[in-house]
């Protein structure tokens, strides 16, 4: 168990009700997957928190710039090279498109979601997990010059090697995100917005720190500044 999965679930003793971005995101993929669901992953890499997911349809296909991570997925049935802001697939081809951890790397996020739009079926869905702009994490980590990044989350999350890409944060806001993609023809469906005091917490004394300031962000007009925003928006 790496540090910061440990204070996850040191949090998860303190608020027994309390879930990691990453369970609140593959649920919530759950419950709009069957095995008819042709699904899209995007930025799927090498990462497998949703294998159980892609086991559950044929129609399982994932995207990413970065080859070498491509090669390294073995549960995702159809793997393709290629970027959000080109998919290479035809309009009205998927039931829900899938995203954790790109939004912050978008260049065009307005191309890479009017992308999304034609390739989803009517009525599709898609899913995103991404950093929110307004979190004091992302103030930290934007303090930090970029080549350095790598070397950090190694250290203190346990990534690989080359796991880390330049961070734009140009949609990582609640407002931005609406601004883009409401004005493509997406309806919002969702939004949850989720702490998670474990990015800081490399010792005892910075999780108990980082636990109070959870609390702080607890009171609804500082709720926008949570770690995390899930979103589903719907064709």
């Amino acid at each position: 168990m790496n540090k910061q999965e440990h204070y996850r679930q040191e949090y998860r003793c303190l608020k027994p009700h309390w879930q990691d971005s990453l369970v609140i995101y593959r649920n919530l993929i759950d419950s709009y997957t069957n095995s008819e669901t042709k699904i899209l992953d995007i930025g799927c890499g090498h990462g497998d928190f949703l294998k159980s997911i892609h086991d559950k349809t044929i129609y399982s296909y994932g995207i990413d710039p970065d080859k070498e991570a491509l090669l390294k997925n073995t549960f995702i049935k159809n793997k393709t090279v290629g970027t959000v802001e080109k998919l290479p697939f035809e309009s009205n081809s998927f039931d829900l498109v899938v995203s954790a951890w790109v939004l912050e790397h978008l260049q065009d996020s307005q191309k890479a979601f009017q992308e999304i739009f034609r390739v989803l079926k009517p009525n599709g869905k898609v899913v995103f997990l991404t950093p929110n702009v307004w979190n004091y994490n992302v103030w930290i980590i934007r303090l930090i010059p970029e080549k350095f990044h790598s070397f950090f989350t190694r250290k203190l999350y346990d990534r690989q090697e080359h796991d880390t890409y330049p961070k734009l944060y140009k949609i990582n806001s609640v407002k931005k995100i609406v601004k883009t993609l409401e004005p493509i023809g997406f309806k919002k469906s969702q939004f949850v917005l989720n702490g998670d005091p474990s990015y800081t917490s490399f010792n005892s004394i910075l999780f108990k720190f980082a636990c109070l300031l959870e609390r702080i962000l607890d009171w609804k007009p500082l709720r926008f500044a949570k770690v995390h925003i899930i979103g589903v928006y719907e064709k």
